[in-house]
Order: C-alpha cells, then structure tokens, then sequence
C-alpha cells in the first residue's frame, strides 16, 4: 500500500511539471501571436525603390591592383544620396587616389599613352556611372573623354583626374536619388533609384 502511494504521487508530480511545461510553452506562442498582431497593427511603411537608370560595364583589364582601385571607387560612392539640385562630383565623393587612401599603380591612359599611376582603373567606375546617369535622363554637368577610344566604354567613357577633370550630374528631379556602384562576376554596375513610400 505504502508503494502504491508514492507511486500515485510521483505520477501527480509528472503530471502537474507536464502540465506547467505545456502552458508555458502556450504563453510563449500566445505572446509571440500577440508581437505579430502588435507589428501588423503598427503603421510600419516599406519602401520600394524605382530604378531611374542603370548601367555596366565588363572589367577586361582584371588585374589585382586595377580590381582594387575599382572596388574602393564603388565602396565610397554606393549609397550616396542627392537631394533636389543638389550636385553630383565624382572627385568630391571619392577623393584623391593616394596611396594612403588604399589605391595601388595600375594601368591608366595619360595623354593618349598606356602607363601606370595610382588609382588606375577608376575611370570605369566614373564611366559606368555617368552612363547610369544619362539612362536615367540627369543633367550632366560635367564630363571629359579619354584622348583615346577605351574599350569598356567606347564612346561613353567618363574621364576623371583628381583637382583636373570631374564628372558631375544634379539630381534635377523632385526627390531624393541614391546612386550605387558595387563590381560582380568581371563588371561594374552602378543603378540610380529613388524610394517611393508604399501603403
């Protein structure tokens, strides 16, 4: 008898730690429910970007210095937002290419001949964003051809020399543009969007 006691209790004590178990698992799904009413209920609006102009060019010249130069052009431009009127200046964004700011020798053209100087390749960035700029139909302000044909971009290449030449465009439009630059798979890719408030 004295077992069939004991027995009787530790089965009570299972059962009430089963049923304590399960309704805190029931308060934790019922709190959760209640966090997702509370987010559906918020006035939370999203975002949804409208691309204004787009454009790529390939990276033939993959050299790892030249990559490089690339890759730090398009780190210090992406993002950037222009408010109305307000002005483009590649050279302003980017800075001076200097050693101290990461850029490497790679290969540039300096009056019409092949050579090497530090920053090279930077002007497939400029390139490729003054081309996202004409597509998306912004007021150039600002733009210089190299003294020679370059095959990224023939005929619609952007020449920049830091204190010399610059590229510019204004954000013409009634909102807020952002442009980004980002390399993938042997390109460069620059888009220029506005954001629109969805309901």
């Amino acid at each position: 008898m004295k077992y069939i006691f004991i027995l009787a209790v530790i089965t009570a004590l299972l059962t009430a730690c089963g049923e304590n178990k399960e309704i805190s698992i029931n308060e934790k799904i019922e709190t959760a429910e209640e966090n997702r009413r509370e987010l559906r209920s918020t006035d939370l609006s999203e975002e949804a970007e409208v691309t204004l102009g787009e454009a790529f060019t390939v990276i033939l010249d993959t050299g790892e210095n030249r990559v490089n130069n690339i890759k730090i052009a398009c780190e210090a431009i992406s993002g950037k937002e222009l408010l109305p009127g307000e002005e483009f200046s590649f050279n302003n964004i980017v800075g001076k290419r200097s050693s101290s700011n990461g850029y490497k020798d790679a290969p540039i053209i300096f009056h019409g001949e092949k050579s090497y100087g530090i920053g090279g390749g930077v002007c497939q960035v400029s390139s490729t964003v003054y081309m996202a700029a004409v597509d998306a139909g912004l007021n150039v302000t600002e733009r210089h051809t190299h003294s020679e044909k370059v095959s990224y971009a023939p005929g619609t290449d952007a020449t920049v020399v830091y204190g010399e030449k610059d590229m510019r465009f204004v954000n013409d439009t009634e909102e807020a543009i952002f442009v980004y630059t980002w390399v993938q798979d042997e390109k460069v890719y620059s888009k220029i969007i506005k954001k629109e408030v969805a309901d």
